[in-house]
């Protein structure tokens, strides 16, 4: 709840915005410094100058991991020849906190309650299940100038020693003097970038020459940009940045479905005799109608155990002659041993051919049929499994009663997912998100910022 009093001083108005909390208010106008803890507000001492321009007004408000801030305090204090400034943020909810600047940059600070400890190393605190480390020796702070309101009796002159203590871009900083109890706070960095987003109080006195930009009044952002950042400019969530992926991978999956397809299928059939000679089938004609399209050719052979069969194809334009090569293997073999019955392999294959020019095909095939000599295959009777799904024959079928035929069934057809094209989409489009992920989880570890 704020509270509005009149500085006794200069009669400006003052907005206490932390009433009930407030001890101290420096007045913006005049510069003195007041005690608001009474009823009747006090003047505890007046610097006759003006307030000094500030890098971030008073009442300036923002957002910092999640919690919207307002600057209500700024102290500049030096010690040993270097002077910084820091200003106490307030949250009705959240209470007090810290944003230091020095050298142009911005730290965070909360202060704590869970107070680190120093270790048996010289120069090195503990906190949290993490060691900081000091290299430099407690130094003496002076508080050289008070501005705004803030909830202990501060004033100019005040005098603290300190000692920070660093782990990579956090620090935690010790400050104590005699009589009062040891302070500890928690500092990390903060883009320049959420500060130049905080909302500038108006005012002749306090208006920069160019207003900043409000998060939330600023124009809204555009169609693709939302999926980055809302209107309030607040980053977008992990989980939306994943949603924008499976929407870019399944955008993938139709195009490339509609890409691949095209034209109409054949089916053919042929038989191998196992360890004779090559069997010569051809299956066509296939029509393309796609200017260039993925063929695929699917092979399914009857039961056979502890064999396997070569294949080589050439797609072949009927008009043009021109071929195209590939080859696959079929196999599949089990058995027994000491830890029981093995198997592997299979009785089907898929080859496909990619950027097949339109027109008709044939598509030839040499096959071989091959067996196996496992040594334990004489005390091992394979189980007889069901008919595979375009009804081809058992593996026993034979010309001959010296003869182990295997029947083979053939599907050419246009199109076919390429499964490899398929998995580099999904990882190059996942890429990205696990880099920003690695990166918000690293500046969510070190900074606090929400991923």
């Amino acid at each position: 709840m704020s509270r509005a009093i009149l500085c006794p001083s200069c009669g400006g108005s003052i907005d206490v915005k932390a009433a009930g909390y407030t001890v101290t208010v420096a007045c913006r106008h005049c510069g003195s410094v007041l005690d608001v803890a009474q009823p009747d507000v006090a003047i505890i001492k007046e610097y006759h100058e003006n307030v000094a321009k500030l890098p971030l007004p008073l009442g300036s408000r923002g957002i910092l991991f999640g919690t919207q801030w307002e600057a209500i305090g700024w102290l500049r204090r030096e010690a040993g020849g270097y002077s910084w400034g820091e200003y106490l943020l307030f949250n009705p909810y959240a209470g007090y906190r810290w944003l230091v600047h020095s050298d142009g940059k911005w730290q965070f600070g909360t202060m704590l309650t869970d107070m680190p400890r120093e270790t048996g190393h010289w120069g090195e605190a503990a906190w949290r299940g993490e060691t900081y480390a000091s290299e430099d020796e407690p130094v003496t702070i002076t508080t050289t100038r008070v501005i705004g309101e803030f909830y202990w009796r501060v004033q100019a002159g005040e005098m603290w020693v300190a000692r920070s203590y660093d782990r990579g871009p956090a620090s935690l900083s010790r400050e104590w003097r005699e009589g009062e109890e040891v302070q500890w706070t928690h500092l990390v960095g903060v883009p320049q970038r959420l500060i130049d987003a905080f909302v500038r109080p108006q005012g002749p006195d306090l208006a920069r020459p160019e207003p900043v930009r409000s998060q939330v009044d600023g124009p809204k952002p555009g169609f693709f940009a939302r999926f980055w950042q809302d209107s309030a400019g607040k980053r977008t969530s992990l989980w939306d940045m994943v949603k924008l992926v499976l929407i870019t991978i399944v955008a993938a999956f139709l195009l490339l479905s509609f890409l691949t397809a095209g034209g109409n299928g054949v089916r053919g059939d042929g038989q191998v005799v196992v360890d004779g000679p090559t069997a010569r089938i051809t299956v066509g004609p296939v029509k393309l109608t796609s200017a260039y399209q993925f063929v695929t050719v699917k092979v399914a052979a009857s039961n056979f155990t502890n064999r396997w069969v070569d294949l080589d194809y050439l797609l072949v334009n009927r008009a043009t002659q021109a071929t195209i090569p590939a080859s696959a293997t079929i196999e599949y073999y089990a058995g027994r041993d000491s830890d029981g019955y093995w198997s592997e392999g299979s009785h089907e294959t898929s080859t496909r051919f990619a950027g097949v020019p339109a027109g008709d095909y044939d598509l030839l095939v040499e096959a071989e049929a091959k067996r196996w000599n496992d040594p334990s295959a004489s005390n091992y009777n394979a189980p007889i499994s069901g008919g595979n799904p375009w009804g081809i024959g058992g593996a026993q079928d034979a010309t001959a009663p010296e003869q182990e035929v295997i029947s083979l069934g053939f599907l050419v057809e246009p199109g076919g997912l390429p499964l490899g094209l398929w998995w580099l989409i999904v990882a190059l489009a996942s890429l990205p998100l696990l880099f920003l992920y690695a990166y918000r989880a690293s500046r969510t570890a070190v900074y606090g910022e929400d991923a």
